[in-house]
């Protein structure tokens, strides 16, 4: 079992905080062996499948090149210029082959780890006793069972095939020097594409024992995973975020109750409140939501989208912001006063449908007592 240098066993999983600052190091998983299968077999199956035009144009490019003509040998810049063409076209020729394997170095580098940059340096990987210590490591042994293992594999699959392909080497020593030139180069294609295919079950090995590994090397104590939550729900700034956020979440809760309002008090800017009163269900009315400022305004606003009545009454809007909890009902020192509104609300709905004298506003009477918190 993995310990830390205080002899503490290494048991819990990595936190993503401690995932995350590794791979900020450079710290993440990788697989040499993925690299290079991807890389041989990727160029080894476009060889299979363009091979032959490859060869062509290659073979075009040199017989091209090689042709001796009297003006380059008088004039210099006209060597120099058929040089400069020969490099252009050659590249030209086997950009296909430099695409596959870089497409191959990349996605072979980010599959497992994802992308990361750093320039960290070490100033212990300096050390040379430390350097001597990591020849005889465990990852050292490991590596060199890996080369090991690797030449036995290719080694295999080179005899097994150079067995089945004696009769047609042979064969070639009686064709013409052309056919024995495509042939020849036929074969070694098909050679280097099949000897390439023991690199998959190697990769295939390598590439969950690195993620294994990559996780081992990660584990936490069970004391740094208490030390890690400390260290962030201390930090000030993860306070605040949690705070502005639980705040988001209980003003989105509040604001859904607006609707469902029977009235709307205001201070009429500053400050607003609802209240919502069910003779049947409740034995006073209750608060569902208030606000001051933004908040207040995104109160009205929903209340003129619900058609919900919003009655000015600054004292009384301004004492049941400073008294009452949300979901709570008003103090009983409010009840006359919050019943003058829910009359002028009713009257209101009873002249809206059956018309007659409009109904008065009131002006209810509130006690300074309840305004003390905001005085």
């Amino acid at each position: 079992m993995a310990e830390n240098e205080d002899g503490q066993e290494r048991t819990e999983e990595a936190s993503a905080k401690k995932l995350a600052d590794a791979k900020k190091k450079g710290q993440v998983t990788r697989s040499k062996e993925l690299t290079t299968m991807m890389v041989t077999v990727g160029g080894a199956a476009m060889l299979v499948f363009t091979g032959g035009e490859l060869a062509m144009a290659l073979k075009n490019l040199l017989a091209h090149s090689l042709s001796s003509e009297f003006l380059l040998v008088e004039n210099e810049s006209l060597i120099v210029s058929r040089l400069y063409t020969t490099l252009v076209t050659g590249l030209m020729t086997i950009w296909p082959l430099l695409a596959i394997a870089l497409v191959a170095v990349i996605v072979s580098s980010t599959i497992l780890g994802g992308w990361t940059f750093s320039l960290s340096v070490k100033m212990e990987r300096l050390d040379p006793i430390k350097g001597i210590a990591k020849v005889f490591s465990l990852r050292s042994l490991g590596e060199l069972g890996k080369a090991i293992m690797k030449m036995v594999f290719i080694g295999v699959a080179a005899v097994w095939l150079l067995s089945g392909m004696t009769d047609d080497i042979l064969a070639l020593g009686m064709q013409s020097p052309k056919d024995a030139i495509g042939n020849s180069a036929s074969m070694l294609v098909w050679f280097f594409f099949v000897v390439s295919l023991p690199l998959v079950a190697i990769a295939a090995i390598d590439v969950p024992w690195q993620i294994w590994n990559f996780n081992k090397e990660l584990k936490m104590t069970r004391q740094e995973v208490r030390d890690e939550h400390k260290e962030s729900d201390g930090r000030p700034e993860v306070k605040a975020k949690l705070r502005e956020m639980q705040q988001a979440a209980a003003n989105n809760r509040m604001m859904e109750k607006v609707p469902t309002a029977d009235v709307i008090i205001t201070n009429p800017t500053h400050f607003a409140v609802a209240l919502k009163y069910d003779e049947a269900r409740m034995a006073a009315p209750m608060l569902l939501a208030k606000g001051a400022d933004n908040i207040a305004a995104k109160i009205r606003e929903l209340a003129n989208e619900h058609d919900i009545p919003i009655v000015e009454s600054p004292r009384l809007a301004r004492a049941i912001f400073a008294t009452t909890d949300l979901d709570s009902e008003i103090p009983g020192g409010l009840y006359l006063a919050v019943a003058q509104i829910l009359t002028y609300v009713y009257q209101l709905r009873s002249w809206e449908t059956m018309g007659g004298d409009y109904p008065d506003a009131p002006e209810p009477d509130v006690a300074d007592e309840y305004l003390k918190n905001l005085l």
